[in-house]
């Protein structure tokens, strides 16, 4: 007999996170054993009696526990579909419960259990359930004008009790616009959670779809972010016919099609042999993400592009997934042609790089890392040491000249905002300002205007700029006023020049010409595709590198990004860039790592934002496809927890014995589960409010890691840290901290026109949603005195 094949299905992973971690160790050598020698004495492939599915079979792991795994036999070899690892005692009681059957609408293979029904409540047989669907949609038809009526008299009942402050919540409709015949006849849904769906308000939406542990759950939150039902059948109908009714396993043939099918690839992994095994299972990472992806993820993952591609959605949504898995395709591509790619991942910190390296790691450790820009494989590094190094290893600099009319052998790079100060004070001694109180020869118009204005148009003379575009600029100038504002620039210049010294714009825009002139030279790119995460946060000048590192065509460029997390640049218009992606920017929608409560919460921070991508980045998104916020629709959480936690306080003392109080209880509880404490994150807006609650903790008995820059930290302690330094990060529970009306920064102080002053403002915003979004399972809100009024606003706190 040949050698088998495993399949492991996504029921799987998240039972062997459970095991202690030598017992996933020893299920990674059963599986190989299984695969190659069944036969083996030591292995006990025991057949089981009384079971619902005979093909069900107990594989022995060690004395405490089995892995439970159907047998599937074609053609005289075997598929090992692996459903869990359980202790012996539990998977024996599972075994007789689990049989396989393949839906006879969609073609997908599903694992069932005898449970199903009773979990979600049925109790009708299939003719029953899909006559009283039928009753109902026809019932629903008939009543359809009474129903909006008293929708009508109700919505408005609720606007005149919220006039008068009564906080009752009035009815709510059903979520999805589909009859529960229609999910039954048209997707496939089983017939008594068709008919529960189709009546469902969010909340039990939410509670059926967690629930209803096969793709039909996720399907049901696919229709609830308005994807169609015909998209919701393309993405997971395998093409496959033939199946069985609910309560009776299907045939092996017809299991084996669908498991071969490609749309199956969202919940069963086929693997082969022992390489391939070793890297699902071998790096210890158990995460789903490495093996199973949503088919719309899927889809940007190979989607083949004819120039540069977006993918935006919320914190959570998967899209830095998307991106690992599709670096990592483009690569084993290349190879599987006998060649070879240069490929570039990349982001806006080395913290966020840092993670990136990891996560390709535990997907593909035999996939080279280059740490040199050009070499085979996935260079990945921050965009800031991208420039550098393309600056420092250039053999000519000549066309530095071309951005900044001077040019040096060896740059340094160690200009500091305060110079821009300096080159202010130096115009007005030399009588070139009028008024320094002015906008425009502020520091902070002058850094932008410098970086979006002047370095990307490469001006290098007050003729050039007098006649440059300032289109997207709030503050409009004059002949005069440019004049002005040319003068300092020119100071903040020279004093470069004097210093042979760059700022990182500067470097970006440097490396950018540098990038050009070898490429018009060699004829050639340093690189064949770039991948850009969190590239919301990035800067003109750093996009014209990116830019200048592959040449425009197929699979150049693919950028992953979400505007509501934006807390370190302005807006960008990529088209202005090189980087036309109208028709090529699409939105993920499902929510997989923040629960549906805390997202909730979240998304409240935001509404009151202009977040409007379409209007600022000139593609052709619908405005229903960039609202965000449930009330619309369009982001839903797959997941759902408690509900969020606040804890207001009358001064900081309370406020942090509140926090010490909780925080002590989470890690008690993580440490008697078996976990890490340092899955707890403490977060705070500056970092002076850190220290400030580490000093205090710390004087409490209470270990927590303070978390800079440069910090490296080990587990086993609360992490602190600001919003800024989580971005990127994750964390089972979250304590948000010192979130009152002294936690965001003063808008009004620091803007120099109203555009400026609207996007502090939406900053602000955004760092409170990263912060929220960091965690996976419990959130906390504390503050001493009044909370602060972007949480007021969004959560209606008094």
């Amino acid at each position: 007999m040949s050698e088998g094949i495993i399949a492991i299905s996504d029921t799987f992973l998240p039972t062997l996170q459970k095991v202690p971690r030598e017992v996933a160790g020893q299920v990674t050598s059963t599986l190989e054993m299984l695969r190659t020698t069944p036969e083996s004495p030591g292995l006990h492939v025991e057949p089981l009696q009384n079971v619902k599915d005979d093909r069900i079979r107990s594989v022995r792991v060690n004395r405490k526990y089995r892995v439970l795994v159907f047998r599937l036999n074609s053609s005289g070899q075997n598929v090992w579909l692996v459903e869990g690892v359980y202790n012996h005692v539990a998977a024996y009681a599972k075994a007789p419960t689990l049989y396989l059957r393949m839906n006879p609408i969609s073609g997908t293979t599903e694992i069932r259990s005898d449970d199903d029904a009773v979990q979600t409540g049925g109790g009708y047989s299939e003719e029953e359930v899909r006559s009283r669907a039928a009753a109902l949609a026809a019932q629903r038809e008939a009543e359809r004008l009474a129903e909006q009526q008293a929708a009508e008299a109700a919505r408005e009942a609720d606007v005149e009790r919220s006039s008068e402050g009564d906080g009752e919540a009035g009815p709510t409709e059903p979520v999805l616009a589909v009859t529960a015949q229609q999910l039954i006849d048209d997707l496939g849904l089983d017939p008594h959670l068709a008919e529960q769906a189709a009546e469902a308000d969010d909340t039990t939406l939410y509670a059926l779809a967690q629930k209803t542990k096969n793709w039909q759950g996720t399907a049901l939150l696919d229709l609830a972010t308005g994807t169609s039902l015909q998209d919701v059948r393309a993405a997971y109908f395998t093409g496959v016919t033939g199946g069985s009714a609910v309560g009776t396993p299907s045939g092996t043939a017809d299991v084996l099609q669908s498991l071969s099918a490609e749309k199956s690839q969202a919940n069963y992994h086929l693997i082969e042999d022992d390489t391939a095994l070793a890297e699902v299972l071998a790096s210890g990472s158990f995460e789903k993400w490495r093996i199973f992806l949503h088919p719309e993820q899927k889809t940007y993952v190979e989607v083949k592009t004819r120039g540069p591609y977006r993918v935006t959605g919320g914190a959570g949504t998967g899209k830095t997934v998307v991106l690992v898995h599709r670096a990592v395709r483009l690569a084993r591509k290349a190879a599987e042609s006998g060649g070879s790619a240069r490929i570039v991942l990349t982001t806006y910190t080395r913290t966020l790089a840092d993670a990136l390296a990891q996560q390709v790691r535990a997907l593909a450790p035999s996939i080279p890392r280059p740490e040199a820009l050009g070499a085979p494989g996935i260079h990945i590094t921050g965009v800031d040491r991208i420039a550098h190094g393309a600056v420092t290893s250039a053999q000519d600099l000549t066309p530095m000249a071309d951005v900044l009319g001077w040019t040096t052998r060896t740059p340094k790079f160690s200009r500091h905002a305060s110079e821009w100060d300096a080159a202010i004070h130096a115009a007005a001694v030399a009588g070139t300002l009028r008024d320094r109180s002015q906008p425009h020869v502020t520091a902070a118009f002058l850094i932008d205007e410098y970086r979006e204005v002047v370095l990307p148009h490469r001006i290098l003379s007050e003729v050039d700029y007098l006649r440059v575009s300032r289109t997207g600029r709030g503050t409009r100038l004059g002949r005069a006023q440019r004049r002005e504002v040319w003068s300092v620039i020119a100071v903040y210049r020279e004093g470069g020049q004097r210093d042979s010294a760059l700022d990182w714009d500067e470097t970006s825009a440097v490396a950018a010409a540098v990038l050009d002139a070898r490429a018009a030279a060699t004829g050639e790119r340093v690189a064949d595709h770039v991948l850009v995460d969190e590239g919301q946060d990035l800067r003109p000048t750093q996009w014209q590198m990116l830019r200048a590192l592959v040449a425009e065509g197929e699979d150049d460029m693919f950028i992953a990004e979400d505007s509501h997390q934006r807390i370190y640049s302005n807006p960008v218009k990529l088209g202005r860039y090189g980087i036309a992606i109208r028709g090529r920017s699409r939105r993920l929608k499902l929510n997989y790592r923040t629960t549906a409560q805390n997202l909730d919460f979240a998304v409240s921070i935001l509404r009151g934002g202009d977040f409007d991508i379409a209007a600022m980045e000139d593609d052709d998104l619908p405005s229903s496809e960039v609202a965000h916020g449930l009330e619309r629709g369009t982001f839903r959480s797959i997941r759902t927890g408690p509900e969020v936690t606040f804890l207001p306080a009358t001064d900081l003392a309370d406020e942090i014995e509140k926090v010490a109080g909780l925080i002590r209880q989470w890690t008690e509880e993580i440490v008697n589960e078996g976990g890490d404490p340092s899955t707890i994150g403490v977060l705070t807006r500056f970092k002076k409010t850190r220290d400030t609650l580490v000093r205090a903790l710390d004087d409490r008995g209470l270990r927590v890691v303070s978390v800079d820059r440069n910090t490296r930290y080990r587990g086993g302690a609360p992490l602190v840290m600001t919003f800024h330094r989580a971005k990127g990060m994750e964390f089972t529970r979250v304590v948000l901290f010192g979130v009152d009306d002294s936690s965001s920064v003063d808008v009004a102080r620091g803007a120099y026109d109203e555009q400026a002053r609207e996007a502090a403002e939406l900053q602000e915003r955004s760092l409170l949603y990263v912060g929220a979004t960091r965690a996976r399972d419990q959130l906390a809100v504390a503050w001493a005195g009044k909370a602060n009024a972007l949480l007021q606003a969004g959560t209606a706190l008094s």
